[in-house]
């Protein structure tokens, strides 16, 4: 394998906590092994090499490693050390795989529609649950993400924020305690795809979606599961249409591979 300790950063090791240390040589990692730096199979630096170029402690690098190998993108082993996985082991919904990968450039087409094709089996039972179970606590939820939607510009991040907080209502209201460990990367997965479906598109051809989102919330309100169940289907493929409109995905529906 060739030597990459070149590629080692510079972390400024005096003005971080030690949580903070952790984050980001993960996120350091992290990144590298979704961009392919360090490939399937490919060993990561070693600890003495890691504090030998950067300064920082082994304790450090080694909790970083230590949250890698817990996303599955890992493995340590006595004799051959700590090797990349392969990518079918990595927790894939974890909520920093999902930004690493959107952040470190175009993930693989595959990637973004399966990211799709899970909120199209999941979102739209969670909305037909939650149109039967919902709370007015939870339709406080769903009126303060629309309002947050109409008023910030869509190119900003409280805007993404407000459609992920939208979509989070749905599986807050749908009170299934086993769905809601979902959570956190079902929105991960709004926030980075609807970010990157616009981030190209000229300002005046972006297309607001909260009327859809709306919709989805009156079947909600008025306990309709079967509407709300339509409508949130209707609202994900939507999305998708729109990716691949474009240009994130070609005309032609490839196979998911992994």
């Amino acid at each position: 394998m060739p030597d990459r300790s070149s590629d080692l950063p510079a972390f400024d090791a005096s003005a971080q906590s030690e949580k903070r240390k952790n984050e980001s040589i993960a996120d350091w990692l992290g990144r590298r092994i979704v961009t392919g730096v360090y490939p399937s199979g490919a060993p990561v630096p070693t600890e003495m090499d890691f504090l030998a170029e950067t300064g920082i402690s082994r304790g450090a690098y080694r909790e970083a490693v230590r949250r890698l190998v817990g996303k599955g993108m890992l493995v340590t082993r006595t004799r051959s050390g700590t090797r990349v996985t392969p990518r079918d082991s990595w927790s894939l919904l974890d909520p920093d795989v999902v930004r690493w990968s959107f952040e470190s450039g175009a993930p693989p087409d595959w990637y973004i529609r399966a990211l799709y094709e899970m909120r199209a089996i999941i979102e739209p039972s969670a909305a037909a649950f939650a149109a039967t179970r919902r709370s007015e606590e939870d339709l406080a939820l769903f009126r303060a993400a629309l309002s947050d939607m109409r008023s910030f510009p869509m190119a900003e991040d409280r805007w993404h924020q407000a459609d992920a907080a939208f979509h989070r209502a749905i599986l807050v209201a749908a009170h299934n305690p086993v769905l809601r460990t979902l959570e956190t990367g079902i929105c991960a997965a709004v926030v980075y795809t609807t970010a990157f479906r616009y981030r190209d598109m000229p300002n005046p051809h972006r297309r607001n979606p909260v009327d859809e989102h709306a919709a989805v919330f009156e079947r909600i309100e008025a306990c309709d599961p079967e509407g709300a169940r339509r409508l949130m289907s209707a609202l994900v493929d939507t999305a998708l249409l729109d990716s691949r409109g474009s240009t994130v995905f070609e005309m032609g529906l490839p196979t998911l591979k992994v």
